[in-house]
């Protein structure tokens, strides 16, 4: 079985990385979380300066170094479990695109995405409502409860 975790390090991602570690699965399941940095589009600079290419490139640098920390903390989770093999995918992009890229060619049973209660329904514009419409597989969105 192969198990697509859409991860972004949010508290509702990482409840879902928990329950997705703790399920019980086939000998052999694949995990593989996908995590998305937006890029940001380049803006122009004042004056021809050639300082904000090397800048951006520099924060990019540090989102890329931090992912990777959150990304290796949630695969630890999966490290003792011998049935399950996880490795992560760090796509840079729109992350309804890369998502859905990372399912069409990974072909997963399964794709878990997380949001906060009451965040699905937002309508056809979020995350979750393109997985459930475009993924041409089961999709489970992991929904946490609101803090009242």
């Amino acid at each position: 079985m192969k198990v697509m975790l859409a991860y972004d390090a949010s508290p509702e991602a990482e409840a879902a990385a928990e329950e997705v570690s703790r399920r019980p699965w086939p000998e052999g399941t694949q995990v593989r979380l996908i995590t998305v940095l937006h890029k940001s589009p380049p803006s122009p600079c004042p004056d021809g300066c050639d300082i904000y290419a090397p800048l951006a490139e520099r924060v990019a640098a540090v989102m890329r170094k931090e992912a990777y920390h959150k990304i290796r903390r949630v695969l630890e989770k999966f490290a003792t479990r011998s049935d399950i093999e996880a490795s992560y995918e760090l796509c840079e992009g729109s992350v309804k695109q890369c998502l859905l890229r990372a399912i069409l060619e990974w072909k997963p049973d399964l794709v878990v995405a997380a949001t906060a209660q009451g965040q699905a329904a937002k309508g056809p514009g979020s995350v979750a409502q393109t997985l459930v419409a475009c993924a041409p597989c089961t999709v489970e969105i992991f929904k946490t409860p609101t803090a009242a």
